[in-house]
């Protein structure tokens, strides 16, 4: 599926394409160690830039992706991602992930950016449903998955290649309906 990409504003955000050093400046950190996923939580600086420069490279040439950074719009500052992907034609659904510079946690940036675009998402992209998936480990991941209202779908365990192990992945899922009579967020 192709997707057009406009830039979606919110009151505090303005959600956009990005460019590398967009890139570079959201993933200072190396989110693996930020998720608590190996039992560890650290802030170590990712030290991968040929790895962002794949990144930024392959999404702005994919089609069927959506890839925003979340820019403040006072100092129009890079923060954050929201990517949607891995469209399923069966079930008409995207899945969703997101990132944010742990610089700004505990802000609501990611419910805000989310809810703003999976509202264009289910308003023009004829999906049905989104996906987010997170590891167990993730409580910061959950926490935002339950505040915008997303609800169990199925755990699923997968192989980390990074630290080699097996990990508890928690599928949750929004369907359109669900999310437009969901008004808490509104």
């Amino acid at each position: 599926m192709k997707y057009k990409m406009p830039v979606v504003e919110t009151d505090r955000l303005v959600l956009k394409r990005g460019t590398l050093d967009d890139y570079k400046k959201v993933y200072e950190y190396d989110f693996t160690k930020l998720r608590d996923i190996n039992g560890e939580f650290e802030f170590v600086r990712y030290d991968k830039p040929e790895v962002l420069e794949l990144y930024a490279k392959e999404y702005d040439e994919a089609d069927n992706m959506l890839d925003y950074i979340m820019f403040l719009k006072e100092g129009n500052i890079p923060i954050g991602n929201i990517i949607f992907d891995k469209y399923d034609a069966n079930n008409k659904s995207l899945e969703v992930s997101y990132n944010l510079h742990p610089d700004y946690w505990g802000n609501g940036y990611v419910v805000e950016a989310l809810t703003e675009l999976m509202d264009y998402a289910y308003s023009n992209l004829n999906i049905d449903d989104v996906i987010c998936v997170y590891a167990k480990e993730n409580h910061k991941s959950k926490r935002v998955c339950e505040k915008v209202g997303f609800k169990y779908y199925e755990k699923v365990i997968e192989h980390y290649n990074s630290i080699d192990k097996d990990i508890e992945i928690i599928k949750m899922i929004m369907s359109k309906e669900d999310f437009y009579s969901n008004l808490k967020f509104r």
